[in-house]
């Protein structure tokens, strides 16, 4: 029997040190609601994000991904995962949430890949009103009429700053309940795995970083409604100065439609459409390989520039000084 600690990943928080640019790709390109604002970050949704926000947005001196979130199934599941994450020493203890938004306590701790991860278990769903309810019921809020329209919250893509963080990383997310979809490897050496709880082609996925550096973010990606969304998307940016990065391609892994952009401050965004439903319980993971599939995996047709491979933040070495302690501590990482 499997059982499913984590459903779905709910919000990713990132850094910025030009939060007013940011906030407008988010806002004016993207098509993103804001729903509030807290000290330094700011809060957005896409219009079929199930909860209250999905970005977190938070003004710093640096780039990268500062915290992803989960939901677990329940608050057994909640402490079931505490305990997981407990037996490998990365803990970092629990807090308050945050009812303004919605969220009960949660629990955080650090990936051997060096990124701050959260779970809960209390989450309020989004429930719209006045201008912004639909008429299709099902739907949290209207979509909006500015932007490409940006529907939910799809994948973050993460680093892992050498083979053994990989390896434990990839060990400690199956043990939460992550199934593996498609994997990369180099001849025998495998440096990226697909994964997912909530029965996408994957809803995270992680690789090897050349740099060395942990808690380095590759992109994260929202969901677009219609293939073409990505074409409209692309004349927006090229119009609105926005570097193009990647695509429009299609994935041979995900079997999806991509579009990659760098917003303003550096980090990459992607847009996507498609990709697979897996549900099958007795799954084994499709392998690629670089030297018999060349770069295929990540663009069966379309292309990327060399940008897009660099990941947040550049240079590599101004990863916060938080994260640096804390990969220090935990990790006995030297940064």
């Amino acid at each position: 029997m499997v059982n499913k600690i984590l459903s779905q990943l709910t919000s990713v928080e990132i850094l910025t040190p030009k939060v007013d640019d940011t906030l407008w790709f988010f806002k004016d390109l993207i098509g993103l609601h804001e729903v509030g604002r807290k000290g330094r970050s700011i809060y957005l949704r896409g219009w079929e994000d199930w909860y209250t926000y999905s970005l977190k947005i938070t003004e710093s001196d640096t780039t990268g991904v500062a915290e992803i979130n989960w939901r677990t199934y329940s608050e057994q599941d909640l402490l079931d995962a505490v305990k997981i994450i407990e037996s490998y020493g990365l803990g970092l203890g629990w807090d308050n949430g945050d009812s303004e938004f919605g969220i009960g306590k949660g629990y955080k701790f650090l990936l051997p890949s060096g990124q701050v991860g959260r779970i809960t278990w209390e989450m309020k769903t989004f429930k719209s009103s006045g201008n912004l309810r639909s008429g299709f019921k099902a739907r949290p809020m209207k979509k909006p009429t500015i932007g490409v329209q940006a529907k939910d919250l799809s994948h973050v893509f993460i680093f892992a700053y050498n083979d053994q963080a990989l390896a434990k990383s990839v060990d400690l997310l199956k043990r939460l309940s992550f199934k593996v979809n498609e994997m990369l490897k180099e001849g025998n050496h495998t440096i990226a795995y697909w994964m997912a709880v909530n029965g996408t082609a994957h809803d995270l996925a992680i690789s090897v970083d050349p740099s060395g550096i942990p808690g380095r973010l590759n992109h994260f990606t929202y969901n677009v409604d219609y293939a073409d969304d990505l074409l409209r998307a692309a004349d927006t940016f090229s119009e609105y100065g926005i570097e193009i990065v990647g695509g429009p391609l299609r994935h041979g892994i995900t079997d999806s439609h991509s579009l990659y952009v760098k917003e303003p401050s550096g980090n990459t965004v992607e847009l996507l459409h498609g990709g697979y439903t897996n549900v099958v319980p007795d799954w084994e993971p499709v392998v690629w390989d670089t030297k018999e599939d060349e770069n295929r995996w990540l663009y069966y047709w379309g292309h990327v520039t060399e940008a897009f491979w660099d990941g947040s933040p550049i240079p590599p070495s101004r990863v916060s000084e938080e994260l640096k302690e804390l990969a220090r501590q935990k990790l006995g990482a030297k940064v």
